[in-house]
C-alpha cells in the first residue's frame, strides 16, 4: 500500500510473481526457438508444426523450476555447442562468456556414465534449477540422482529461453546452476574430473559458463535436473 502524490489516497500496486519475470512463457519459447533455428542453427526438422505436434507443455511444479522447450541432435557436444551458440545469440557477445578451456570437442565434452539418454528432436521439459542440491557436490548430487535426468547438455540453451532467470542469478536464493550429465576434460587434457556450470557474473554483467572439480562443493552452486 502506498499514497497517490496528488490526492493522499491509498493505492495498491499490483506486483508481478517472480516467477512470470524471470521465465518465459511456452508462447515466447517457441517463437525464440523459431528465430533461434532460423538466424543460427538453420535445422530442417524444428518447424512450428513439429513444436505443435509436442501437445500442451507440462505444468510447472512451485519453487524454482521452469518449463522449457529443448532440441537435442542426438550428439552431446553438439547440441551442448550449439545451445551456447543460441546463448551468445539472444544476450550477445558481450554479454557472455566460455572458458576457453571448455572445448566443444568429444575429447573435452561427454556425458558421464550412467547419465539418462536424451531423446532425440524436440521435447518439453521441467527443469529444477539447482535448488534442491544447492550446496552440494556435483560427485554426490550424481550419486543421489537415480533414475533422474540430471541437467546435462541443455544447460546454455536455458539461458537462451530464459534471459531474465540468467541474469538474475545470484548464487543464493537463485543459485548457479551445475551440469551433473556432463564431464568436462579441460583444454581435452587428463581425466573428466569437472562438471559445466552456468553463472552470473555482476562485476562483468556476463553469464557465464565455467567448469568446476565434481568433488569441490560450492555454496553458491547446485546440480540442475529434469524430467
Amino acid at each position: 500500500m502506498t499514497k497517490c502524490k496528488e490526492c493522499g489516497s491509498d493505492i495498491t500496486i499490483k506486483k508481478e510473481s517472480k516467477s512470470k519475470k524471470m521465465f518465459s512463457t511456452p508462447k515466447e519459447q517457441i517463437a525464440r526457438m523459431l528465430e533461434i533455428n532460423k538466424e543460427v542453427w538453420k535445422d530442417k526438422k524444428i518447424t512450428e508444426k513439429a513444436i505443435k505436434a509436442l501437445g500442451k507443455p507440462p505444468r510447472c511444479p512451485k519453487g524454482l523450476y521452469c518449463v522449457s522447450l529443448f532440441y537435442e541432435t542426438g550428439n552431446v557436444v553438439k547440441t551442448f555447442k550449439r545451445n551456447w551458440e543460441a546463448a551468445v545469440y539472444v544476450l550477445g557477445e558481450d554479454k557472455t562468456w566460455k572458458w576457453s578451456s571448455i572445448l566443444f570437442d568429444s575429447k573435452s565434452v561427454k556425458s558421464r556414465s550412467g547419465a539418462k539418454k536424451r531423446p532425440k528432436g524436440l521435447r518439453w521439459a521441467i527443469c529444477e534449477l539447482g535448488k534442491v542440491h544447492q550446496g552440494k557436490s556435483v560427485a554426490d548430487v550424481r550419486l543421489e540422482l537415480n533414475n533422474t535426468m540430471g541437467m546435462g547438455q541443455e544447460l546454455p540453451f536455458l539461458a537462451a529461453l530464459h534471459p531474465n532467470w540468467a541474469v538474475a542469478m545470484n548464487g543464493k536464493d537463485i543459485p548457479f546452476v551445475d551440469a551433473p550429465d556432463l564431464q568436462v576434460a579441460p583444454d581435452a587434457r587428463g581425466e573428466f574430473y569437472y562438471a559445466p556450470c552456468l553463472g552470473f557474473s555482476r562485476d562483468d554483467g556476463r553469464v557465464e559458463l565455467i567448469a568446476s572439480h565434481v568433488e569441490v562443493p560450492g555454496s553458491y552452486w547446485g546440480s540442475g535436473s529434469l524430467r
